[in-house]
């Protein structure tokens, strides 16, 4: 269906600005080259792309440890109804034949979806520090091996985007290698890193990190680790959990607006049970309790375990914490978007896949459009 949106207020790349805009077989077009079926008149509401994950374990009780198709298709349809039009399902460390079924099932999914697009596949790990391990499976996590790697990828079918790695470890320049060949971005993450460690991996083209702050060795005045890598150099991205739990909300706030507009990624790292409605609440095997917005184990209650965050949320915390909407759309979408060489979509441009949504003035979802389609309506 070709479609006219009129009169919204639109984060575009080169600012916000009022405009038409038109869709015609699912892509973004001149207004004036449309000829319209249907008309919406979107006054006093905010265009924003379509928010991108690239960090997300599970959803509405869905997750990527079900090493299950459906399950992956499950994810895709709830994602959509929070504003998601691209993600990447993120697979844990767990022994290699969990981790490969896993790879497998989202490959088998990727291309059958009705919600949001399998856009690639995250692989956190194996290739991990021991001594920041966080919530991965221990008895999965290798130092890095090139054989497991080229195992790993052939088990995604071309799918495998990104990777995190620990990279202190021996052999990071061979997976290094293998990452370029086959454009994987890779990750600094579950890392005990030194300052020079990182700087040395950032010299071989590793350029982004997992969970800014997270599992990774911290700042101090005389080693300021791979998080003071990722913050002091221009060059690297950082993935910001923006829940306020996961990272103090001022230091997301500092860091965003340290690494810049084009830097950020936000991300949910969100686990199965998030946007569950009924317990039992498990996640990677372990049972969980939500508790200040966040999933930690049944068990003990002080371990946390991982985030019950949406994109939706992370947006709209980055906004009420100080960051412009131009910025946290830029790390909602474009970013990603431009990081992962997804050149058909992450902003409102001619010619690109209209992904994107219609925000009211208090920011709540009003319309979701992907590929053209208006799929959901909510209500604030």
């Amino acid at each position: 269906m070709n479609q006219i949106i009129r009169n919204a207020e639109a984060v575009l790349p080169d600012g916000i600005r009022t405009v038409d805009i038109a869709i015609d077989n699912g892509q973004f077009v001149p207004a004036e080259n449309c000829k319209s079926d249907k008309i919406i008149d979107a006054s006093g509401f905010l265009a924003v792309p379509g928010f991108i994950d690239t960090h997300i374990h599970g959803y509405g009780g869905y997750g990527t440890e079900d090493c299950d198709p459906d399950s992956i298709l499950a994810m895709s349809e709830l994602l959509l109804k929070e504003g998601v039009t691209s993600f990447f399902p993120t697979v844990y460390t767990d022994k290699e034949e969990k981790m490969l079924s896993a790879i497998e099932a989202i490959a088998k999914a990727a291309g059958k979806e009705h919600g949001a697009s399998i856009s690639g596949i995250h692989v956190e790990g194996p290739f991990i520090s021991k001594e920041k391990i966080g919530a991965q499976a221990a008895e999965g996590r290798h130092d890095p091996d090139v054989m497991m790697m080229r195992r790993i990828i052939e088990a995604g079918n071309g799918l495998v985007k990104a990777m995190t790695i620990a990279p202190e470890l021996p052999d990071t320049d061979k997976i290094v290698r293998i990452a370029e060949e086959y454009g994987i971005v890779l990750l600094m993450g579950h890392t005990n890193a030194s300052y020079d460690e990182a700087l040395m991996a950032l010299s071989m083209g590793i350029h982004h990190t997992t969970h800014m702050y997270n599992a990774m060795s911290g700042i101090n005045h005389k080693n300021p680790g791979a998080a003071g890598c990722a913050l002091m150099h221009d060059t690297m991205y950082a993935e910001i959990i923006a829940d306020g739990i996961h990272v103090n909300k001022d230091l997301a706030l500092f860091t965003m607006k340290a690494k810049g507009k084009d830097r950020t990624i936000l991300i949910t790292d969100a686990l199965k049970p998030t946007g569950q409605i009924m317990a039992p609440f498990t996640a990677n095997g372990t049972e969980v309790v939500l508790r200040n917005g966040a999933w930690v184990s049944k068990e003990n209650t002080g371990l946390l375990e991982g985030s019950a965050l949406t994109m939706h949320k992370a947006f709209r915390n980055a906004v009420s914490w100080g960051l412009s909407i131009e910025a946290a759309a830029a790390a909602s979408s474009s970013n990603p978007a431009c990081l992962y060489s997804m050149k058909d979509r992450g902003s409102i441009e001619y010619g690109k896949t209209a992904d994107f949504l219609l925000l009211d003035r208090n920011l709540n979802i009003s319309r979701i459009f992907h590929k053209g389609e208006q799929y959901v309506v909510q209500q604030s």
